[in-house]
């Protein structure tokens, strides 16, 4: 509420006020030193009229600066130099003094105007880095875009609004000392720029954090449920397992009925392994236990493991015995060849084939699983897996550092590929003799 007063009583004294008073200046000096006349040296006096100019560039400008010192000299010779009251000169010597009192007095006023220019200037840096100052701190709590842009807003509209007209001489030389309209504009622009760029990669951050959180609420969650649903699921299977030996022999469809209940819960039961085993894996709970193996043992282990589904099929194997020595989990890459072959054997009719091959370039060794079932549903998506057994596959061969791809066979059917890179093994030892 104070501005409009504030304003008023900073305003510029017009142009021709200064000029007024720069003569007012030299009036009084020569006031004062008349009566110091027949009591000091003309020299002494002489020195006073240097006191007006030096106020008259300090505090009114270079023009009033230069009239108060040619003002000086002519009071000077008018009321002190014989004979007094008039301009003219008894002693030529006094030209002199009147030159040297000159120069004096425009060296005063030159060097008052320059300390005027620099207090002037440094007063507008002051403005100008308060000013930056008060905008950074107000950026800095901004916490959102819409913030920083009604703070650009309003900054940007003080900038275009016009200066202030001074009435002083120096004004357009101050003006033209300090930051330009542009500079100073291209520094808020800027700043401005930080503070978006800030408020960006803050949210992102969050957003990432959020991220992190659900994805571990949600494998937390996914392992706490397959946990507490594994021990009712299994005293379930084993009580429809029992039902037959509890008693009397039941009858067909009562034994079929407790079949399906056992197998159901069986089911259920590795639904629930692969969940908890999944929620393990894309937390990195488990760590690879990596040895160096032959691949025929790891597929030999997953075709005996997967024996009682592949009665019905044709079971071909193509490992060339060239292969290389391959590092990997054997555990972890038993239980991948398993759920493919699995998921080959549920999908494939009897009498269909099942094709297990591999083939190792100088740094990737490439598994493939095929079949001439239904094939893909989704070849052309991304192969995140068909049911948690595909998903746990691809975790496992990410975790080894490999890719998993998933493609429909020309012919019919689908073609699982793993790819894992080798690197090379251990040299054994020399003998030394």
């Amino acid at each position: 509420m104070n501005a409009p007063a504030s304003a008023a009583s900073s305003a510029p004294r017009p142009q021709w006020r200064n000029y007024v008073l720069a003569a007012a200046a030299v009036g009084v000096v020569a006031g004062v030193g008349a009566p110091l006349l027949g009591q000091f040296d003309l020299a002494n006096i002489a020195m006073l009229f240097p006191l007006a100019v030096m106020f008259a560039a300090v505090r009114l400008g270079r023009g009033p600066a230069v009239l108060a010192a040619f003002l000086s000299v002519a009071l000077f010779d008018f009321f002190f130099v014989h004979p007094h009251l008039t301009f003219a000169v008894s002693d030529l010597q006094y030209l002199l003094t009147f030159a040297v009192l000159l120069a004096v007095a425009l060296t005063t006023a030159e060097l008052g105007a320059r300390l005027r220019r620099q207090r002037d200037v440094a007063e507008a840096r002051e403005r100008e880095a308060r000013q930056l100052y008060h905008t950074a701190q107000a950026l800095s709590a901004a916490l959102n875009a819409e913030e920083i842009e009604s703070i650009r807003n309003r900054t940007l509209a003080t900038l275009a609004a016009p200066a202030p007209a001074s009435g002083t001489a120096g004004s357009s030389s101050v003006a033209g000392a300090i930051s330009s309209p542009d500079s100073l504009r291209e520094t808020y622009l800027t700043l401005f720029a930080t503070a978006l760029e800030r408020v960006h990669y803050l949210a992102q951050a969050e957003r990432s954090r959020i991220e992190i959180e659900a994805e571990r609420m949600r494998s937390a969650l996914l392992a706490t449920l397959s946990h507490d649903l594994r021990t009712p699921l299994t005293a379930l299977a084993g009580l429809a397992e029992s039902l037959p030996l509890a008693g009397p022999p039941l009858p067909p469809a009562q034994a079929e009925v407790a079949e399906a209940i056992r197998a159901e819960a069986l089911r259920t039961h590795a639904l629930a392994r692969d969940l908890l085993d999944l929620a393990r894996l894309q937390s990195g709970a488990i760590t690879l236990r990596r040895a160096w193996l032959p691949l025929e043992e790891v597929v030999g282990a997953a075709l005996q493991a997967r024996a009682s589904l592949l009665t019905r099929h044709q079971v071909d194997i193509d490992l060339p015995a060239t292969l290389p020595l391959v590092e990997l989990d054997p555990v972890l890459m038993e239980r991948v060849l398993c759920n493919l072959i699995e998921n080959a054997a549920r999908h494939t009719p009897p009498g269909g084939y099942i094709r297990i091959g591999a083939h190792a370039t100088a740094d990737t060794l490439e598994i493939c699983v095929s079949d001439n079932g239904p094939g893909l549903a989704h070849v052309d998506a991304e192969p995140s897996g068909n049911g948690l057994g595909l998903a746990i596959v691809r975790a496992i061969i990410d975790a080894h550092g490999g890719r998993f791809e998933a493609a429909n066979v020309a012919g019919g059917g689908a073609r699982f590929s793993l790819q894992l890179p080798l690197t090379p093994p251990p040299q054994a030892p020399e003998d030394e003799s």
